[in-house]
């Protein structure tokens, strides 16, 4: 059987995510650092900072996909506040002294990739009225602050139609790895019905060649023949009823009782469940013991289902009945 390929989907929580995220909150602080002339106040932009640093934390930790709603909600909200605390601080539109905007909405651009699109995209508009307000209660007016949303928007357009894409990449991965799953179980259930049908073909072949051989070449049937026929024809009857006990000191041990002419009937009522190697094997011993001690009458094992308080039941009857119930050995806790 062919080993399937391991489809695994994008990940977006891995090493290469956290190394592009945390680089681009490094060149953030920088231009921070850098404009920390251009405004009134220097505290609004360490806060901000503060909050760079935190929400770079906070995406990094939380691995769930998609992203916690908590968590893209206290990002977005953050950066509002942000924007709120340092443009009304500012000395003059442009430049590196809007940092924290572009970083807001890069913010909202793994918010977005992280399947929480429609917070990002509220959060950028959020933020993007904020500017929008600055400008037009200042100075700058409603012109400078389309310039400056026109700048981020594309940003956040090329993430949604990125998340779009690998949405529809992951569907389709998604897709073929059931595909190859379902293809595997298939293939294994064929090999194990040819592994089996191959097995009981030997043993057909092994029970009831030499025997047919005998009936086709004309040599004249003898009682002993007979008996021969009817062993085998048990004998292929236990290789369908009680698959599990047909092991080589049972099998041995009812030819041998068939032949004296005991009836032997195995039955197996727990397949496909298998008993533990322990249990079947207590139970192999005590049938081949019963067997080697039956000379008359008949002999009945029957593996039982699962789930009883016995494995199987042995029963002996020669003239007196003797039934034997085997319980499982407790398992080793």
């Amino acid at each position: 059987m062919s080993t399937p390929a391991r489809l695994d989907q994008v990940a977006l929580t891995g090493r290469g995510t956290h190394i592009l995220l945390w680089a681009y909150v490094a060149t953030s602080a920088v231009l921070a650092i850098w404009s920390i002339g251009e405004v009134a106040s220097p505290w609004p932009t360490l806060l901000g900072l503060g909050v760079l640093v935190g929400v770079g934390f906070l995406l990094t930790f939380d691995s769930s996909e998609p992203v916690r709603r908590s968590t893209a909600l206290i990002a977005v909200i953050a950066w509002i506040v942000v924007a709120l605390l340092i443009s009304w601080q500012l000395e003059q539109a442009g430049g590196h002294s809007q940092w924290y905007y572009g970083a807001g909405t890069v913010t909202m651009f793994f918010i977005g990739l992280r399947g929480r699109l429609g917070i990002a995209w509220l959060g950028f508009i959020a933020q993007s009225l904020v500017i929008v307000l600055w400008c037009c209660t200042t100075e700058y007016g409603p012109l400078t602050a389309l310039l400056l949303v026109g700048k981020q928007l594309p940003i956040l357009l090329v993430g949604t139609l990125f998340t779009v894409g690998l949405r529809r990449t992951n569907a389709t991965i998604a897709r073929l790895t059931e595909k190859t799953s379902n293809r595997a179980v298939v293939e294994a259930a064929q090999l194990a019905s040819t592994d089996e049908r191959n097995a009981r073909l030997q043993e057909l072949d092994a029970i009831a060649t030499p025997l047919l051989a005998r009936l086709v070449d004309g040599t004249p049937v003898t009682d002993a023949d007979r008996i021969e026929f009817a062993v085998a024809e048990a004998e292929l009857r236990d290789g369908l009823r009680a698959r599990s006990l047909t092991v080589p000191a049972v099998v041995s041990a009812a030819r041998a009782a068939r032949k004296r002419g005991v009836q032997v009937v195995l039955l197996d009522d727990r397949y496909p469940d298998v008993p533990d190697a322990t249990t079947l094997a207590t139970i192999t011993g005590e049938l081949v013991e019963a067997l080697d001690a039956a000379t008359t009458g008949r002999v009945v094992a029957r593996l039982l289902p699962s789930g009883r308080s016995e494995a199987a039941t042995i029963l002996s009857d020669s003239g007196m009945v003797q039934e034997h119930r085997v319980v499982p050995e407790p398992a080793a806790s």
